[in-house]
């Protein structure tokens, strides 16, 4: 297949007979850069006839909380940086002028005056500790659901080991295990090796894994006010369904909230015609309020 050939063109950037692939740190960084991609998706940025990349403002917001919107290097266009706050005001969170870097340029600039700071949130918080703590929980799932699934091949036993070289004869058959090969033991000591059973595994166990792996996800749109479809067979009333929702729109208004005001804020300083909006994907609020506005008139029809 052309995937193999580029995979074996691009040596190290996949290989998917490697064993590492379904280790923690392999499964975590997929899903942190997985979840940082979805994040991006959220909102959508038109900034007009700047060169300035919407992906540059959302990083930032998610990665530190707050972005600065500026000239560097006397340059036409505006930029993107990464900021730290300084200098002392009646609040211990509040400030008027800022610290920059960047790849090419540093140093200060006055908040309202020569910069604006665009916030994530009302508290300026970012999003990548959540990012962090949900991939966390989604490659220990499918890290765990992954041994489930390699370890029925011999009926969940564990090998014990009780010489050197019995332990690099049971490494062997692990890797063919792993890799679905069929395999023939030649090697004579793997005779001493014994394994012991930690329990039959039922389908049940694979399926309530699965479904875990799943509300992890779930709950992570949840944490940043996405709505996500109930199962069918689901138990949960009414009540709760509109209690969930008023969340999910507490979470998203306040983070579109403040990116619309940071919008304003670059159009007034630099006359810009900047704008963001909620990915249209999302937009439930008002599709709700359509299908309500539909079903009064159906009625009244």
């Amino acid at each position: 297949m052309f995937l193999d050939n580029i995979m074996e063109a691009l040596p190290g950037v996949l290989d998917k007979y490697n064993m590492k692939a379904c280790t923690y740190p392999a499964r975590y960084a997929y899903w942190r850069d997985n979840l940082f991609e979805r994040i991006m998706r959220l909102f959508v940025w038109k900034t007009g006839a700047d060169l300035i990349m919407p992906k540059e403002i959302e990083q930032r917001l998610i990665i530190d909380g707050k972005c600065s919107i500026q000239h560097i290097k006397r340059e036409k266009e505006l930029t993107a940086v990464f900021c730290n706050f300084f200098g002392v005001t009646k609040y211990y969170d509040e400030f008027k002028k800022i610290t920059y870097h960047t790849p090419i340029d540093a140093g200060e600039r006055t908040i309202g005056k020569d910069c604006v700071i665009i916030e994530n949130n009302a508290l300026r918080n970012p999003v990548l500790p959540l990012i962090h703590s949900y991939a966390m929980l989604l490659a220990h799932a499918e890290v765990t659901f992954i041994d489930i699934c390699v370890n029925a091949r011999d009926h969940n036993g564990i090998p014990i080991a009780s010489t050197e070289i019995s332990k690099q004869a049971v490494k062997s058959y692990q890797r063919s295990k792993f890799n679905g090969k069929y395999d023939v033991i030649g090697d004579p000591s793997f005779i001493g090796v014994q394994f012991s059973p930690s329990g039959d595994l039922k389908s049940e166990v694979f399926k309530e894994l699965w479904e875990v792996r799943n509300n992890i996800l779930r709950d992570f749109y949840s944490d940043i006010g996405v709505k996500v479809a109930f199962e069918k067979n689901s138990n949960v009333i009414n009540a709760e369904i509109e209690a969930n929702d008023s969340m999910l729109l507490l979470n998203i208004k306040d983070m579109i909230e403040y990116r619309k005001r940071g919008a304003e804020a670059v159009n007034k300083l630099f006359g810009t015609d900047w704008s963001v909006e909620v990915a249209e994907e999302i937009r439930y609020e008002e599709k709700e309020e359509v299908d309500d506005v539909q079903r009064k008139s159906d009625l009244e029809a």
